[in-house]
């Protein structure tokens, strides 16, 4: 015969709050006080975060901050441009618009390092491309 066992609504609750409360103590177990402290300062630029992408630290690990980066040679400045910047005309890369929208990024992307290695304990940078922002904006990084 099956035996059935009915949970009163108090004994529920304390079982969601029991798994609530460990998955916030993960969460807080896995925090990186370097990795929240860099975050905060770039998130304290206001030239960094008027820009349309966000720089933010990926790891600190031996002196070197790994930054998240939309660059890269895996992917073409055109399709962030078409992401970022969805009124930008990419059909011409050579046209004045284009020009100043790299070094725009470039600017921005140079300041985030520079923000970095000015912080206690980082004498490099690093960049990583950021395929999760890609992948939310509909395009995979491989």
């Amino acid at each position: 015969m099956l035996k059935v066992y009915v949970m009163s609504n108090k004994q529920q609750f304390l079982v969601v709050l029991a798994l609530v409360a460990g998955l916030a103590l993960i969460w807080f177990l896995k925090q990186d006080p370097a990795i929240n402290q860099l975050n905060g300062v770039l998130k304290t630029d206001v030239e960094l975060q008027a820009y349309p992408y966000q720089f933010h630290a990926l790891k600190v690990e031996n002196g070197i901050a790994t930054l998240s980066s939309p660059r890269s040679p895996e992917v073409s400045v055109l399709h962030f441009f078409n992401i970022a910047k969805p009124n930008l005309d990419t059909n011409n890369p050579d046209s004045p618009a284009m020009i100043a929208a790299q070094k725009e990024l470039a600017h921005v992307q140079e300041k985030a390092g520079k923000l970095a290695k000015a912080q206690p304990g980082i004498q490099e940078v690093r960049w990583e491309i950021d395929r999760s922002w890609y992948a939310s904006h509909g395009l995979i990084v491989e």
